[in-house]
Formats: structure tokens, C-alpha cells, sequence
């Protein structure tokens, strides 16, 4: 019941910065990544200036409360490419040459985003998504190099996403040739269901 009503009235109802940090170190799905060596602890702070600054929904309080708990993936790209081939196409697996094969990110998706009651406005999934791939954009490029852009973004929605509840994301640079870049990612319920798959090309531009 208690869930029901957060869903219903998520105008009236916004966890604090304070309750989101204490519930998300809880989920079970945290505890398995901090708990597997393969997966390394990214300070993503830093980098989201290399993230076309304000497009990055990380930077928008009202939008992301906190910012996502965030791993990078350190084990082989063999290893890498099965971490995501069930539910990616063959030709969009991590490609060679990336410093971060995979990240993961853990989000809580806040009650400010909600289109209607209970459920994230389709937009806010497309700003979370651009803003997950140019992050592993921005961690396999210098920062001298410039700043992440998208080119092009296409979502492929599965199921619904719930405000008020976490996400696992992975996000991969499945494109990574001379004059070319693309990035893939892949949202998940905290039980493992499939929620949204999103790709984009990106450039890499010179800041002013």
C-alpha cells in the first residue's frame, strides 16, 4: 500500500538525497558489483564535464538527486562482450581499445521525472540514456580531446520505468574506428528485467 500511494502521489512524495544514498547501498544488486573484483569504482565527477556540460541529467539536482554509484569493468573484452551478448546484436558488443569496456551504473530514477503518475516521462529516459553513453564516451577519450556530443539517438522501450525506483544500466562503446564512435545501453530493473536499449552515435568536439 505504502509503495501503491509513493506511486500515485510522487509530487507529494521525493526521497531525500540522504534516504536514496542509504537505501541504494542496500540493494542487492549494489552488494553483487562491489562484491565482484572485476568491477572497479568510478569517481564519474570529474568527467562530467566532458559530457556537452549541461546536456548531462547528472547535473540537474531536480532530475538526479545524487549521482549514480558507477563501476568500470576491468576484466578481458572477451569477458566484456558475454556480460552483454544475450541482450545485445552481434554487431554492437564492446569494442577493442576502450579503457572502460562496460559501465555500470546504479540510478535512482526521481519522482521529479514522472510523465504520468508513477511513470518516467519518455524524454527523461531518452536524457538518462545520452547522458550514460557519453559518460563511457568521455571515459575512453583524453579530455584534451574535447567534449561528448551525440550525433543521433534511438530508444527501443521494453517495459515501463517506475520513478521512485532504481536502475541498472550498462553502458559500452560498441564503435570505435578513425572518425567514428557509437554507444549502447541497456537499462535494467533492479530484478534484472530489460527495461529500454538506446544507441547513439557520438563526435567528440573542441571546447571553446
Amino acid at each position: 500500500a505504502v509503495v501503491l500511494a509513493r506511486r500515485v502521489f510522487a509530487a507529494w512524495y521525493v526521497r531525500s538525497a540522504a534516504d536514496i544514498i542509504r537505501e541504494r547501498a542496500s540493494l542487492p544488486v549494489v552488494k553483487a558489483i562491489e562484491q565482484d573484483a572485476t568491477w572497479k569504482p568510478i569517481d564519474i565527477s570529474a568527467k562530467l564535464k566532458q559530457v556537452a556540460g549541461s546536456d548531462s541529467h547528472f547535473g540537474y539536482r531536480t532530475i538526479s538527486q545524487v549521482l549514480p554509484l558507477a563501476y568500470g569493468w576491468t576484466g578481458d573484452l572477451e569477458a566484456a562482450q558475454q556480460l552483454v551478448a544475450a541482450k545485445a546484436h552481434a554487431d554492437r558488443l564492446p569494442c577493442a581499445g576502450t579503457q572502460v569496456p562496460v559501465l555500470a551504473l546504479v540510478d535512482y530514477i526521481s519522482e521529479y521525472t514522472n510523465g504520468h503518475p508513477g511513470l518516467i516521462h519518455g524524454g527523461m529516459t531518452a536524457i538518462i540514456a545520452h547522458s550514460s553513453m557519453s559518460l563511457v564516451a568521455a571515459l575512453n577519450t583524453p579530455r584534451s580531446a574535447g567534449v561528448v556530443v551525440s550525433r543521433s539517438l534511438n530508444m527501443d522501450y521494453r517495459s515501463p520505468i517506475r520513478t521512485g525506483q532504481y536502475v541498472k544500466i550498462y553502458a559500452w562503446i560498441y564503435k570505435c574506428g578513425p572518425g567514428e564512435m557509437a554507444a549502447a545501453v541497456h537499462f535494467y530493473s533492479p530484478g534484472g528485467q530489460m527495461l529500454v536499449e538506446a544507441i547513439s552515435e557520438l563526435d567528440i568536439v573542441e571546447q571553446n
